[in-house]
């Protein structure tokens, strides 16, 4: 199976819906796999281009989609969907408002910095900015890190009420990481007692071998969206280095809140 494949909906091939509202939600989740055409949602609705085109147009006065007029496709805007989720109090534009501040801190601790969303079991970066220095760890928006061994996840989950926690554990599986990553709950549950206590969660080569990250719980009025992390190599994140970075990013997150609020 391709990775495009493996990343359509289950239900792709379901009977497709007659009603307005049914339309668009079925275009929002073709829209969540791949961006798409007119044509390309028409046939998966069975309708024309023109009233798949006029679908496209008014979901994209809305927000929630965004056309790139250069290849003539639309795809999902996951800023407005994540709002939607996580709460109407949330600024649609939360993210791109702390995006400085993200800079800042990237610029004032030389690593890169790394803005991770709940996906599902995973994390995924929402924003990514490289370290100034010559030699650093090579990301990108859109990469996915399992939750039970990344900074970022751990933070997140150590945030979580003890209820959230409970009915997020048994998607985790536990997959991926080193060898130096937890393989069952109750080493998990360990890790984020001490994150919980601490302010902030570290991955200690546990993603990847030579790489250490310190991470934040961010939370932006009752949400928590999510957690920021810097991360390099073991050669520029000492112990000591990684503990001064955590209680560093532990007091930033309320300025960061606040940024995304104003």
């Amino acid at each position: 199976m391709s990775a495009q494949a493996a990343q359509e909906p289950a239900d792709w091939g379901r009977t497709p819906p007659t009603s307005l509202v049914g339309r668009a939600l079925r275009a929002l989740e073709l829209l969540s796999a791949r961006p798409l055409g007119a044509a390309e949602i028409g046939r998966e609705l069975d309708i024309n281009r023109s009233t798949a085109l006029r679908l496209l147009s008014a979901l994209a006065e809305t927000g929630y989609v965004v056309k790139d007029a250069r290849r003539k496709v639309y795809s999902l805007s996951k800023r407005h969907v994540l709002s939607l989720v996580l709460g109407a109090d949330l600024p649609l534009d939360w993210s791109r408002r702390i995006d400085p501040a993200l800079v800042q801190l990237r610029d004032a601790t030389g690593d890169s910095v790394v803005l991770g969303i709940p996906a599902g079991a995973d994390m995924a970066y929402l924003a990514y900015h490289p370290t100034l220095h010559a030699v650093g760890i090579s990301e990108s928006v859109g990469a996915v890190r399992p939750m039970h061994c990344s900074a970022l996840g751990k933070a997140y989950l150590s945030a979580l009420s003890p209820a959230e926690l409970e009915a997020l554990l048994p998607d985790v599986t536990f997959v991926g990481g080193t060898d130096r990553a937890v393989r069952d709950r109750a080493a998990l549950r360990r890790q984020l007692t001490e994150a919980a206590r601490d302010g902030y969660a570290t991955d200690l080569e546990e993603t990847f071998a030579d790489v250490r990250c310190v991470a934040a719980p961010l939370r932006i009025g009752r949400a928590l969206v999510g957690a920021v992390g810097v991360t390099g190599p073991v050669s520029r994140l000492p112990l000591t280095r990684v503990r001064e970075l955590g209680n560093q990013l532990r007091h930033d997150m309320a300025r960061f809140e606040a940024i995304a609020r104003a």
